[in-house]
């Protein structure tokens, strides 16, 4: 990503931004993976629980992060990187902003999908429902040890992956379950 987690982390903080850049950039993709368009800064800002219009610097920063996210989850070779902390900062603060980034990512994609929860596909429900999980997980030891980083990154991964899945699902077009059309699997 050509935006780094600690410039970021600055630019919000400098702006009086009180939520993490792992926490935006979730909102980014929840809401991109919801249908949002990029160009929409507005959007995220009022997502961030912001109200007015942002700063010149802000609203930059925000479509930015919006445009490469956009780039990298529509990139067939998942390309796709969140926006975390650096692999040497302590284990239980990037277990944190993991968590931050999934809470992002569920207020993003509820905060934009405008349909029925029924019309959404079962992984979509599955993958918001493991975000859930893993936002509320608590970031215990600090230190943490080689199986604990080895679990982090399995975790990491696959939040990339189902975030990169659920967005692909949605700008495929694939058509949502219905009870027509569940029947009509049953038949077959």
């Amino acid at each position: 990503m050509t935006v780094d987690f600690a410039k970021v982390t600055i630019m919000l903080a400098d702006n009086n931004i009180y939520n993490s850049a792992s926490e935006l950039h979730g909102i980014i993709c929840g809401a991109l993976s919801a249908g949002a368009e990029a160009e929409k800064v507005h959007l995220i800002w009022h997502l961030l629980g912001q109200s007015g219009k942002p700063s010149k610097i802000l609203s930059e920063l925000i479509e930015r992060l919006a445009l490469e996210s956009a780039r990298q989850l529509e990139d067939p070779g998942f390309s796709f990187q969140l926006l975390l902390p650096d692999d040497d900062t302590e284990l239980g603060l990037r277990l944190r902003a993991l968590g931050n980034w999934c809470e992002g990512y569920i207020g993003g994609f509820g905060g934009t999908y405008a349909k029925a929860d029924a019309s959404l596909q079962d992984e979509t429900r599955e993958v918001l429902k493991d975000f859930t999980a893993i936002a509320d997980l608590d970031s215990g030891d600090e230190e943490g040890n080689e199986r604990d980083e080895k679990d982090y990154m399995e975790v990491m991964e696959y939040v990339r992956v189902a975030a990169s899945t659920v967005y692909a699902q949605g700008q495929l077009g694939v058509k949502p379950a219905t009870s027509e059309n569940q029947e009509e699997k049953n038949w077959h």
